[in-house]
């Protein structure tokens, strides 16, 4: 049983930081472009409260861990320590299927970010110019798609066609840019 206990143990902490670093949230298709979304909740990736790769970590974990320290330290016989173990399994198993019920979920719903700034950072191409205090179109990709927006430069300076600019916020549907070259400079 020690062996079964330890495998449960390593098991739900190797799925425990899987969890941690890919979240729990179901995978979606993201709907329409990424500059019109208003919210990073999107409901069609809503985890499960009870089936989730986190509430199976804290499972294996409790199971493997009490079911070890029972191996290992009291003389029950093997039945009542797989029970016990069992019990504790469920326990946090529950636990974190309440965590992610009462708070992750509905936190997730209340989260309303900035849209301004959802691509920031993202780089693009000028594809039509646009004159100084104007405003030209520019090309982003994102997930493989491709996407168009009016741009404008953040010094109000031209931006000629095919520079390369990245973007620092969004200003009424307007991108407002920064020629690549200005911010490698600052790198």
């Amino acid at each position: 049983m020690t062996a079964v206990t330890l495998a449960f143990l390593l098991t739900g902490l190797v799925l425990g930081v899987v969890a941690m670093l890919h979240g729990t949230e179901r995978r979606a298709l993201p709907h329409g472009a990424p500059h019109e979304r208003r919210s990073e909740h999107n409901p069609a990736a809503e985890p499960s409260a009870l089936f989730n790769l986190s509430s199976v970590a804290a499972f294996a974990f409790a199971f493997g861990l009490t079911g070890y320290l029972l191996t290992r330290y009291a003389d029950w016989p093997w039945y009542a320590q797989l029970l016990v173990a069992l019990a504790a399994g469920a326990a946090a198993y529950a636990l974190q299927a309440l965590l992610i019920a009462r708070w992750a979920i509905p936190s997730a719903r209340a989260d309303q970010v900035d849209t301004r700034f959802l691509l920031q950072g993202t780089l693009a191409r000028v594809v039509d110019a646009a004159p100084a205090g104007g405003v030209g179109r520019l090309v982003y990709t994102l997930d493989g798609a491709e996407y168009q927006l009016p741009v404008r430069a953040m010094d109000d300076q031209a931006l000629a066609v095919g520079t390369e600019v990245v973007i620092d916020h969004l200003d009424e549907g307007v991108a407002v840019c920064e020629p690549w070259a200005i911010v490698e400079q600052r790198l």
